[in-house]
């Protein structure tokens, strides 16, 4: 049972990679059939599960599909500019006109490539080739070539940009799970020590089905925020799906993670006020906290899995009555 818990952890990391937030329904699906399956799960819901991840997965091969074809549209828009920057200057009658006009051939058959990992590789080169001419069009007229580096930084510029929303939740404003699998993945790396936060908010969906998924996404950012404002500005506070989020604590021991997440619990969450109809309606909203300190040697997915395990044996000792979170702060935010 354990081997395929772990297995549908797995598919919810491999799936927000893949397609963000347009992987949410499925993972929500996924959410669900981890949590039928907790405990002495029966031959029969078993059995379901397996049909209910398996539809899933169809269901989010179709819109990972479109999501892909989207990144598409967005790299070749980025190509366009480039190529009609060559173009421009070819018609400038500048020296080298036949040289950009060569160029501008090469950044449209980028274009026609199928994938997106190549497009940017080529498109990559070919910008730097474009700085090169750049460089040489100045002895042709200085006013040409600040016309073509406002142009390159123009297209440096969407690269950033491009790069930045592909790290960034779109909601909440805080990194998205990209984003906090490369900053696990880099502190692993640099052998320092370092602690994660996993919190998972109590009751969240029934905000959503009560008040609506409007009054739902407010409260996100409201929460998003107030844990941002409980940590350092060496730390990083991520969205990890959902009502979860993440936060990696540098240099941080298990000791003071346990005091870092004590501290976010009394003050990020408690009480609310949301409006509903034209009514202010106060919610508590608490969370259950996965504490993890990274062991030299772990693998990504073992030390996650393991922070993950501790969240959810916490969240099923507070269903169970045996432990729940009361908020130290009830003032309305």
């Amino acid at each position: 049972m354990e081997a395929i818990i772990r297995m549908i952890s797995a598919l919810d990391r491999a799936s927000e990679v893949l397609a963000g937030e347009d992987s949410e329904p499925f993972r929500e699906d996924l959410k669900g059939v981890r949590q039928q399956l907790e405990g002495k799960a029966e031959p029969e819901i078993i059995e379901k599960s397996g049909e209910r991840v398996e539809k899933g997965l169809d269901g989010f091969a179709q819109g990972l599909a479109k999501v892909r074809e989207r990144k598409e549209q967005e790299f070749k828009q980025i190509i366009r500019i480039v190529a009609e920057a060559g173009v421009t200057m070819a018609r400038g009658g500048s020296s080298q006109s036949e040289e950009l006009t060569q160029f501008a051939a090469k950044i449209d058959s980028v274009s026609r490539l199928e994938s997106i990992a190549e497009i940017r590789k080529e498109l990559t080169v070919r910008v730097a080739e474009l700085k090169k001419m750049a460089q040489r069009i100045q002895d042709d007229g200085q006013a040409k070539a600040h016309a073509l580096e406002a142009e390159i930084r123009s297209v440096h510029e969407k690269l950033k940009v491009a790069e930045s929303l592909a790290e960034t939740d779109a909601l909440t404003g805080l990194g998205n799970r990209r984003m906090a699998e490369s900053a696990m993945q880099a502190a692993i790396a640099s052998g320092k020590n370092f602690s994660i936060l996993v919190f998972d908010l109590n009751g969240f969906k029934a905000v959503n089905d009560r008040h609506g998924h409007l009054q739902g996404d407010q409260l996100l950012k409201v929460i998003a925020q107030q844990i941002k404002s409980c940590v350092r500005d060496s730390d990083i506070v991520c969205r990890w799906g959902g009502d979860e989020f993440v936060v990696l604590l540098a240099d941080a021991p298990l000791a003071v993670a346990e005091e870092r997440a004590a501290g976010i619990q009394s003050n990020a969450f408690g009480q609310f006020l949301l409006s509903d109809t034209g009514k202010s309606v106060r919610i508590n909203i608490s969370a259950s906290v996965g504490i993890a300190q990274y062991r030299l040697g772990e693998t990504f997915d073992d030390f996650f899995v393991r922070a993950d395990q501790i969240l959810y044996e916490k969240k099923a000792k507070r269903k169970a009555g045996i432990a729940q979170f009361v908020p130290a702060d009830f003032a309305a935010r």
